[in-house]
């Protein structure tokens, strides 16, 4: 009876161990220990029959594995295993803002105000960015894009482990246009558009992802440098503030292979409750990027600490989407164009036409005259804004404005998730002014509209992941004036030549302070930009810098 007891636990024993459940850890190998051993060391150690899925980090001597509790402890106990580590999450640090852009030229092109912020206009008679490889690393990239597609050269999706980075979410394609949108023109313009763009699916459709993904891109753009050669700047416009080891270390290599990388500060400050300087731009060798606006204030959602290098234009940015993914809304008036934005579940289309002003939306308060007209509604009065549309189709409106009350974001929608119904109703196109721009299209009394709501394949983001492109594009203009020039005098001309915000020197809100092209170029090639005795023009005054400072 013992004997076939004890016969009995061995049996079960393993069927136990293989319930467990299992986790994505990051395991880091000693010097000299390749990566492709990891099948070799989980063959060893194996205590359940569950599927891996080792993703092997081979210039960086690490592996990504699904591992039980019980397998961990077995790895950090092997001779070849430095420690074992669980992922950790990195998400978008960039979103899609209430309004449409109205300002974008429909048949031409635009260049969106960051371009001139940061001066890369100036240095386009010189450079555009040839010669220089910047690799994105994101949600992936729609090289289909018109604008995107001239200057793209290739990539990897570490998320498949193939070569196809496709963008599924939007991100990386905005990401990428502020850097290397083509000067063809039409829609926008990036700050390098001569550049070779490389882009890294590391985050999903939902703009999430693992410090395992990052570490895959990152290790597959340091086997492309070491089979092509050339200069390289990494962009990534993501994180989050958990940091990771096997990623610091991932980063280290990736700044001993002469990557110049540039990354996005983060987004969860508030006024007057500033947030550190989230990960990977928190690590030593990484150029972390703060956000500012239009007017150079700084963006009440970036990221702030002693790790800040520079900030750059990440307010209302406007760049390339998808191809068809975006909305165009505007309200056109014999005076101009205003901002506008369609209504979540407003139809496409240009309708164009007399308005009539109908009040908030009560019944009474649309009279005969809007039929086959545009009705001008104003928000309030606690009826919905779906009511109103709804009010006004059926008095024969052909489109409808709704007039914001306050200054609040235009982020308003027709749909009610409590009525199935309303997603299938058949609304007219539907818009939102601002209260100002409302105001006075009503002041006029009467006159001719052309309300816009058209896909688009441009759009205009907010945050920190639109800053980080505009110094990562910088970076690859001003190095391009001088290719000869190694990685840390690009850095250190990026440092010394931006211009000084906030407090005098380097601080915690603005970094170095605003980026700015044409200095730094000048400085790594005074000959090409005047004469050689003709010193840059150094705003901040600053000469020295200690060496590698963020």
């Amino acid at each position: 009876m013992k004997r076939s007891a004890f016969v009995v636990l061995l049996v079960l024993f393993p069927t136990f161990l293989a319930a467990e459940p299992e986790q994505r850890y990051i395991v880091a190998l000693k010097r000299g220990v390749p990566a492709a051993h990891a099948g070799r060391m989980l063959r060893d150690i194996e205590v359940s029959t569950q599927t891996r899925d080792v993703s092997e980090f081979s210039r960086l001597d690490a592996f990504a594995a699904s591992l039980t509790r019980v397998e961990v402890d077995r790895l950090e106990q092997s001779p070849n295993v430095r420690f074992v580590e669980p992922v950790v999450e990195r998400h978008l640090l960039g979103s899609l803002p209430a309004a449409g852009d109205a300002t974008r030229n429909l048949n031409g092109q635009t260049v969106p105000f960051g371009i001139d912020l940061v001066r890369a206009r100036d240095v386009w008679p010189v450079v555009r960015g040839n010669t220089i490889n910047v690799a994105v690393i994101d949600t992936g990239v729609d090289y289909t894009h018109p604008d995107i597609a001239p200057a793209w050269a290739g990539g990897y999706n570490a998320m498949t482990k193939t070569n196809d980075p496709r963008d599924d979410n939007g991100h990386g394609t905005h990401v990428s246009g502020t850097i290397a949108a083509a000067d063809n023109g039409i829609g926008v313009v990036g700050v390098a558009p001569n550049v070779r763009l490389w882009g890294i699916k590391a985050l999903d459709a939902k703009g999430s992802g693992t410090n395992e993904n990052v570490i895959g891109g990152l290790n597959w753009v340091i086997g492309q440098k070491r089979s092509l050669g050339g200069n390289w700047v990494v962009n990534l416009s993501l994180g989050s503030a958990e940091s990771s080891i096997i990623e610091r270390e991932a980063f280290a290599k990736g700044v001993d292979e002469g990557l110049l990388i540039v990354a996005a500060s983060g987004n969860e400050s508030m006024p007057q409750v500033p947030a550190a300087v989230g990960y990977p731009a928190a690590y030593p060798g990484v150029i972390a990027v703060g956000a500012v606006t239009e007017q150079s204030l700084i963006g009440t959602f970036s990221n702030q600490g002693p790790e800040l290098a520079l900030v750059a234009p990440g307010v209302d940015v406007l760049s390339t989407v998808r191809m068809g993914t975006a909305n165009f809304a505007a309200l056109q008036t014999d005076t101009g164009s205003v901002p506008a934005a369609a209504l979540n579940g407003s139809k496409r289309g240009s309708i164009n036409g007399e308005w009539v002003f109908c009040g908030v939306g009560k019944p009474e308060q649309f009279p005969a005259s809007v039929k086959g007209r545009i009705a001008v509604v104003r928000r309030g009065e606690g009826i919905t804004f779906a009511v109103k549309a709804q009010r006004a189709k059926a008095a024969g409106a052909t489109a409808v404005v709704i007039v914001n009350h306050d200054t609040s974001p235009l982020a308003f929608t027709l749909i009610d998730p409590a009525d199935p119904d309303s997603a299938a109703f058949d609304w007219p196109v539907v818009v939102a002014v601002r209260m100002a721009d409302g105001d006075a299209l009503i002041a006029k009394g009467s006159g001719t509209v052309l309300v816009t709501n058209q896909a688009d394949d441009y759009s205009t983001f907010n945050g920190t992941s639109m800053a980080s492109p505009h110094a990562a594009g910088v970076a690859a203009l001003a190095w391009s004036a001088a290719p000869n020039a190694s990685r840390d005098q690009v850095r250190q001309a990026l440092f010394l030549t931006a211009t000084d915000l906030g407090t005098a020197g380097k601080d915690v809100v603005f970094g170095h302070g605003l980026v700015h092209a044409l200095n730094a170029a000048k400085m790594l090639a005074p000959a090409a930009f005047s004469s050689p005795s003709t010193p840059a023009d150094v705003p901040n005054g600053r000469r020295m810098l200690r060496r590698g400072g963020k």
